[in-house]
């Protein structure tokens, strides 16, 4: 029994050596979010629905590898966010940025929305961990 419990005591700190070695942080990395809401510049969240074709809720906020991503987003549709549309956008992600998305107004005389990037800034806990990055 006791040599039972070491052996599922050493499998569990291998399991968990195993996790913290191979995350999603061990390397440089994006991220894709969506900006805050603006009415002054017309502004609206893009929120991300799939990145590189895999779909993510739009509450997830998982890092993507530095390079070209497809970043699919919705955006207002003519009437209202209730009618949102989904934009596919290429974005070239720098190591250790977080891009913030979202959605223009094409004009103020139209209804129709654009996705953007509504704004970038460094990852500060990322430059940290990997000081060789330049920005």
């Amino acid at each position: 029994m006791k040599q039972r419990r070491q052996l599922l005591l050493i499998a569990c700190a291998a399991a968990l050596a195993a996790c913290a070695a191979g995350g999603m942080y061990d390397q440089p990395y994006a991220l894709f979010e969506p900006h805050g809401r603006s009415p002054t510049q017309d502004m609206r969240p893009a929120f991300v629905t799939a990145v590189d074709g895999a779909s993510r809720g739009i509450n997830d906020n998982y890092p993507v590898s530095p390079g070209v991503h497809k970043v699919e987003v919705s955006v207002p549709g003519a009437l209202a966010m209730s009618e949102s549309v989904r934009v596919t956008v290429e974005i070239d992600a720098k190591p250790c940025m977080r891009y913030q998305l979202g959605a223009k107004q094409l004009s103020t005389a139209s209804r129709d929305w654009s996705p953007v990037i509504a704004g970038t800034e460094p990852i500060g806990e990322c430059l940290r961990k990997f000081p060789s990055v330049k920005q």
